[in-house]
């Protein structure tokens, strides 16, 4: 079987042949930390963890990096407005965005660099870009010439280089316009200190530091890195000068891809990425979710309501490059589906196993290795993830019917079998965690993990009423709420 895969350069699908026969280097473009993630930011995260996880279970060994942009102008407004340090606000914000990937079963990265750790790179490429013509300073900022690559203007359009030439030849017109209009040229005269580009449309890779901001020394003077050299530094310098995939939400492809691209070949002359890879949004009411909008769900709070895996599963229900609707009705449907796929794997797994051949076991047995080849063809599609799932659930209905409806004895090659499978499918999709329990002997259901969850709440908020009572040195009460929880088996240590 052959892998398409969407290419969002090309804007079409084409088969997967990673440089290296026997392992791909992903990049994705990871959250800029000065905000808890919602669920968009959750849809990116398990939309590449499911690539990771079916390119590996096809055999290839994955390096996946993604990124933190630790510093950035959201950051830094954030972190004034709180009165803390700009470090203080992105490493909490980091620690809760691991710990929201944990809860969705996202596997580890190979690395998570953070910007700010890669600074003297940056730098580096920087003065490189300024010495190969392609990036200037100005006024203490350094900028990239759009103009100094080609094909700047054609990246993630699917046009002809006929229609791409016309569009630069109508581009170079535009920009003299606009060079009039600033009263720029390319000698870099300035007459407004509100323009230092010679061309609007030029970007920047260094930024010039402003008072109450953070700064980092440069040949320039001092400053901080802008946001697209962050990626492009990070990307070469823990995967190399040419990857395999680049990944990042829709809104990521112009201008951050399209700059990432320009100065990460300008600087190497190599290319960037074979494969741009691109996933939709989460929508509410057909609108994007975002904060900038203000209609997001962040999701811890949808975690409050749901189980983890109940959110991956509807985060996976839609294909990785389709936006997806979240309402009510959506993930209550998550909810149902993921329920009938732990309820039936319990009851088959506590059902007595006879010895005996049947020609019912033997269909069963069919069935699962004609739904394993439907998955893989379904994934092999650009990782179809709506086929895929509904050939799951119409699988595990059809083994609903007969065991449980039909009464049909199963056999120990059946049970085999259908084990063998569950495990197949967590490989791939991570919505079984629980898999070593049942394995293990004994799965506890999907309404005992909520009471578990319950318990852990109740505990933390026994924690903050003793820390309450001992502030207020009622130091008799906190004792007894340490001594009743002592006679349930649950020790607390006052440190």
């Amino acid at each position: 079987m052959v892998l398409m895969v969407y290419n969002s350069l090309t804007c079409q699908k084409e088969e997967f042949k990673p440089n290296n026969p026997h392992e791909v280097l992903v990049y994705v473009c990871g959250p800029t930390v000065y905000d808890s993630p919602h669920l968009g930011h959750a849809k990116s995260a398990v939309a590449f963890d499911l690539i990771r996880r079916y390119l590996k279970f096809r055999g290839y060994n994955v390096k996946l990096v993604k990124n933190y942009t630790d510093i950035d102008d959201k950051i830094i407004k954030r972190a004034n407005e709180r009165g803390i340090n700009f470090n203080q606000l992105s490493e909490y914000y980091i620690k809760e965005y691991i710990e929201i990937m944990d809860l969705l079963n996202i596997e580890e990265d190979y690395k998570n660099p953070r910007a700010t750790e890669v600074i003297d790179y940056m730098i580096e490429m920087i003065q490189g870009l300024i010495d190969k013509g392609h990036a200037y300073e100005s006024n203490g900022s350094v900028y990239f010439k759009v103009d100094s690559f080609p094909k700047y203007w054609g990246l993630f359009w699917n046009v002809s280089e006929e229609e791409l030439k016309k569009f630069i030849e109508e581009r170079e017109s535009d920009t003299r316009d606009e060079e009039r209009r600033y009263g720029l040229t390319h000698e870099g005269a300035h007459t407004s200190e509100i323009e230092e580009k010679f061309n609007p449309k030029d970007f920047a890779l260094w930024k010039k530091s402003k008072e109450n901001e953070p700064y980092w020394e440069s040949p320039w003077g001092n400053g901080r890195p802008g946001w697209h050299i962050e990626c492009s530094a990070m990307a070469l310098k823990f995967l190399g000068e040419t990857i395999d995939i680049h990944g990042g939400g829709q809104d990521l492809k112009s201008p951050h891809h399209q700059n990432e691209i320009a100065q990460s070949e300008a600087y190497t002359g190599k290319p960037f990425a074979n494969y741009f890879m691109h996933n939709g949004f989460v929508n509410i009411d057909n609108e994007k979710m975002s904060k900038s909008l203000g209609n997001f769900f962040l999701v811890s709070d949808v975690a409050k309501a749901y189980e983890p895996m109940v959110i991956r599963l509807f985060l996976i229900s839609s294909q990785y490059r389709k936006s997806l609707n979240y309402s009510l009705e959506n993930i209550e449907q998550a909810k149902k589906n993921y329920e009938k796929l732990i309820n039936t794997i319990q009851k088959i797994n506590d059902s007595p196993t006879v010895e005996k051949e049947s020609e019912k076991n033997n269909e069963l047995i069919k069935r699962i290795d004609s739904a394993k080849k439907n998955i893989i063809s379904a994934m092999d599609d650009d990782f179809n993830t709506p086929v895929a799932l509904a050939e799951i659930m119409s699988l595990f209905r059809e083994l609903n019917r007969a065991i449980i409806e039909e009464k049909t004895e199963i056999n120990h090659n059946f049970k085999e079998n259908i084990f063998d499978f569950i495990t197949y499918i967590d490989k791939i999709f991570g919505i079984l965690p629980q898999l070593k329990k049942l394995m293990e002997g004994g799965l506890t259901s999907v309404a005992n993990e909520e009471d578990e969850n319950i318990i852990k709440e109740l505990l933390e908020i026994f924690k903050e009423t003793r820390a309450k009572l001992r502030a207020q040195k009622l130091y008799d009460i906190s004792d007894y709420i340490r001594e009743k929880l002592q006679e349930l088996g649950i020790k607390i240590e006052d440190k």
